[in-house]
């Protein structure tokens, strides 16, 4: 799937939105379910949520370098489900201080490019890199959101066109989910290739360049939500 970016300089305090994608169809759901506003609500639940990025090395010297699995599992957020599915809405956020560096379990999970344990001052520099303000400047802009603008596709293969601020600044990029739907909860799952580009960022890059992060990042994410129930 090729991903479209667009950017556009937004106000800081823009509305918050979220990543990844998340479902947004009920099959066959009765009128009961939904509220007075004609829509069912779902609360992100953040410890079963999570999202997992696939950092390569690159560059002359890349032998040098580390591959590195960045990690982040306090995503918040919530999906809108209309009676018109494909009206659904996404709203999700993440807080980057709280991306994590080379989680051990994950590496191990990740494949054989990210075998063996990366030395603890290795993983200190490259999360202060990322962090930095050559990066993510996490002190000026602290947290990422993710809003839906359109979702297309059939169940329980969608598409979502979303909104992406990072830094300030607002992307558009499509994620593609698999999504498991009920009248109380949901999962959605994905992958998708993203570049540092499409989210207004430059990969870091040591010795002249001949030491760098790969321009590519593989994004792995599963979402799930609880529904919210309004009293009467």
């Amino acid at each position: 799937m090729c991903e479209r970016s667009r950017q556009r300089r937004i106000p800081q305090h823009v509305r918050t939105l979220g990543l990844a994608v998340l479902a947004l169809l009920v099959p066959h759901a009765s009128p009961a379910q939904y509220d007075d506003t004609g829509a069912m609500r779902f609360e992100i639940d953040s410890e079963s949520s999570w999202l997992h990025v696939l950092v390569y090395r690159g560059g002359l010297l890349r032998g040098l370098g580390h591959n590195h699995v960045v990690s982040h599992n306090e995503i918040t957020g919530t999906v809108t489900v209309g009676q018109d599915p494909l009206q659904s809405e996404l709203i999700l956020e993440f807080r980057v201080a709280d991306l994590t560096v080379d989680d051990p379990e994950l590496r191990a999970l990740a494949g054989p490019d990210f075998a063996g344990q990366i030395p603890g001052k290795d993983i200190a520099g490259t999360r202060a890199n990322m962090l930095g303000k050559k990066l993510l400047q996490a002190e000026q802009f602290p947290a990422i959101q993710i809003r839906s603008e359109q979702i297309t596709g059939d169940m329980p293969d969608i598409e979502v066109e979303a909104n992406i601020v990072v830094r300030g600044t607002e992307f558009a990029v499509v994620f593609p989910a698999r999504v498991e739907l009920s009248s109380d909860s949901f999962i959605a799952s994905g992958k998708l290739e993203i570049t540092h580009a499409e989210m207004g960022l430059k990969p870091f890059k040591a010795m002249l360049g001949t030491l760098r992060v790969r321009d590519t990042l593989i994004l792995n994410y599963e979402i799930s939500g609880k529904r919210t129930i309004t009293s009467e």
